[in-house]
């Protein structure tokens, strides 16, 4: 009976093996294939060869009270949800496309019950010291006790694991590639920081962050400066060649949309989207409206 019951064993192993095939990705789409080929030099969309400097002054409407996107509470600073790099990064040209940024490369199961990812050894806090596994499933942890409800509703019996130290395990209680993808775009905490503090709490002061810019002087309510990262470990990745040019990106805060076309008026800030065709057609008359400006297209 036992070596019965041992052969059965043995042969529903094997079977659950050809079942579950295991594929090898750089990239990943909701639906179809990828648009750019692995090694791809960068997006269609932008110039690899622009010039980097100077700066560009926005407006905000409002006001803002802390440096924590993920606070349960308060008025977050315009752009911090920038200030983190994420496992992989979306392109403006393609719907539902994503492709290495924190990441190196990813092995998963074809139902989408796990994946196992590869972190890319020169990635980098601003402080200098390495992104690794440990962060992401720290990140993950972080969400799931002090995040938003629906995240834990989503991800509920999920398990985010450290491996090794440059590779990171995540097993999906429901197999689900949509779900997956999401997890791909979880900004990546250091875990040194965040350890000390509450996500569900506001930030008073900018936090240690990965991404391009960081903040470098602010006004609390009125106005907060990025400054470009010089030694940006990601500057050159193919997702972000040609991006990420202004030395500095200032926002400037207005208490509501009139006082802040005001001061566009006047020449307080760079650039308006405007949404509104008779404000459009009405509103944007005067000398400055009517300067051509040098560009170099």
């Amino acid at each position: 009976m036992i070596p019965r019951v041992l052969l059965l064993f043995i042969a529903l192993i094997g079977f659950n093996a050809q079942a579950q095939s295991i594929k090898e990705s750089y990239a990943f789409a909701v639906l179809g294939e990828p648009k750019y080929a692995f090694n791809f030099n960068h997006f269609d969309y932008v110039n690899p060869a622009a010039p980097k400097g100077g700066q560009i002054t926005l407006s905000a409407i409002g006001t803002f009270d802390n440096f924590n996107r993920y606070a349960m509470r308060g008025n977050p600073g315009a752009r911090t949800e920038t200030l983190y790099d994420t496992l992989f990064t979306t392109s403006d040209d393609e719907p539902g496309s994503y492709y290495p940024l924190i990441a190196d490369s990813a092995r998963y199961a074809d139902d989408y019950s796990w994946v196992e990812i590869a972190i890319n050894p020169r990635a980098r806090f601003h402080d200098g010291s390495p992104i690794t596994a440990r962060d992401v499933a720290f990140t993950f942890h972080k969400f799931m006790t002090e995040g938003v409800p629906q995240f834990r509703l989503v991800y509920k019996g999920t398990t985010v694991k450290a491996i090794a130290p440059l590779t990171v395990r995540i097993e999906l209680a429901k197999p689900s590639k949509e779900d997956m993808l999401s997890l791909f775009s979880l900004p990546v905490m250091p875990e040194k920081y965040w350890k000390d503090h509450k996500l569900s709490d506001p930030l008073s002061s900018p936090p240690l962050a990965s991404g391009p810019y960081r903040i470098t002087k602010w006004k609390m309510g009125q106005y907060i400066v990025y400054s470009r990262v010089k030694d940006y470990w990601a500057a050159n990745l193919p997702v972000n060649r040609g991006r990420w040019n202004f030395d500095t990106i200032r926002y400037d805060y207005y208490l509501d949309d009139n006082v802040a076309f005001e001061a566009f008026k006047a020449g307080a800030f760079d650039l308006r989207l405007e949404n509104d065709a008779k404000n459009w057609a009405t509103r944007y008359t005067g000398k400055k409206f009517c300067e051509s400006l040098h560009h170099q297209r």
